[in-house]
């Protein structure tokens, strides 16, 4: 089968946003898809999808696994790694986000891929100097080891670009919303569940996608025959933390918090429970990297290229939020 199409290799098919990658990419017919996935990772679900889908073992940080996925490949998606604001070692987000990106990046020269997708963050930009920024700001500071690692791996793959001519794509989701989201990032189930004392930096406001759109970007970012060399920032649905957590309210019928916490004096406070945490092996109810992250500031940027470029037309935040909220409640009936 692999033969007759072209076959694309992924990493991170698994994740909130892969398993949507991969059955966006089942849409194209003259595609087969090849995962890598690790040992411990359940691909029960991918495995249903039919026999355009072949299974890897391995993972980033074990490059002779790689040569396997991408063995007659045409192109790559990379979205392995570690996406949140908390890790019992902090060495967690440059060994999978920097050096792991480096490992697919030099597996799809040494396999003399077409096309490599990275999917990367806004965050990755840090705090630019310009709001709303766009692909060609200047990153500024960065607030967090996701958001430096995630940069550090978008450099690396743009030197491999312009020394080694690795055919990269960078592709930025901004806050990814809907329904299949493990990770406690984006607090939906805290406010749906009632379990949101206070705001935080309620009046800073950011920029989400629904998870659906970000696979579609991540695929048209695959097929264009112009993005190579190109960077996307995903996304343009903004809102306020103010009114992200007043429409879950409203969608789930539940009051949520009116009063603001200034994130200032809960630094020193969240960083003694990391410490407590990093012992416990247990994430903190408010990780240091999310409040240094909302104290930097909006993150507002335009996203403009992908439209232009891309076609992307962006579901309503309401609309994704509420795919979310409905899952959260059809588990507690």
């Amino acid at each position: 089968m692999e033969s007759q199409s072209r076959l694309i290799a992924i990493t991170g098919a698994t994740g909130f946003v892969g398993r949507h990658v991969v059955r966006r990419l089942m849409k194209e017919p003259d595609l087969c898809i090849r995962c890598l996935v690790r040992a411990s990772s359940d691909a029960r679900e991918l495995e249903a999808l039919g026999t355009r889908i072949s299974l890897v073992r391995g993972d980033l940080s074990d490059v002779q696994s790689l040569a396997p996925l991408l063995e007659g490949a045409w192109g790559v998606i990379n979205l392995a790694g570690y996406r949140d604001f908390w890790s019992r070692s902090r060495d967690l987000y440059y060994d999978l986000n920097a050096q792991g990106a480096e490992n697919v990046f030099r597996a799809a020269l040494d396999a003399k891929l077409k096309k490599v997708v990275q999917v990367s963050t806004p965050l990755a930009f840090g705090v630019p100097d310009e709001i709303p920024f766009n692909e060609d700001s200047e990153p500024g500071p960065h607030p967090s080891d996701y958001a430096r690692s995630k940069y550090l791996a978008d450099k690396i793959g743009w030197r491999m670009h312009s020394e080694l001519g690795l055919p990269l794509t960078i592709v930025h989701l901004a806050a990814v919303i809907g329904a299949g989201d493990s990770r406690p990032t984006m607090e939906v189930r805290r406010a749906v569940e009632r379990r949101l004392p206070v705001l935080i930096g309620a009046d800073t406001t950011y920029t989400y996608v629904h998870v659906q759109d970000a696979a579609e970007a991540i695929v048209r970012a695959l097929l264009s025959s112009k993005s190579i060399g190109r960077r996307y920032l995903i996304g343009t649905e903004r809102a306020s933390t103010r009114d992200y957590f007043a429409l879950i309210g409203d969608l789930a019928n539940v009051p949520v918090p009116k009063y603001n916490m200034p994130e200032a004096p809960l630094i020193p406070v969240a960083k003694l429970l990391e410490r407590f945490a990093r012992w416990t092996g247990k994430r903190p109810s408010i990780p240091v990297d999310i409040l240094q992250t909302i104290a930097a500031g909006s993150l507002v940027f335009d996203g403009s290229r992908a439209k232009g470029e891309l076609g992307m037309q962006y579901t309503p935040l309401r609309a994704a939020l509420s795919e979310a909220v409905a899952e959260i409640q059809a588990e507690s009936r």
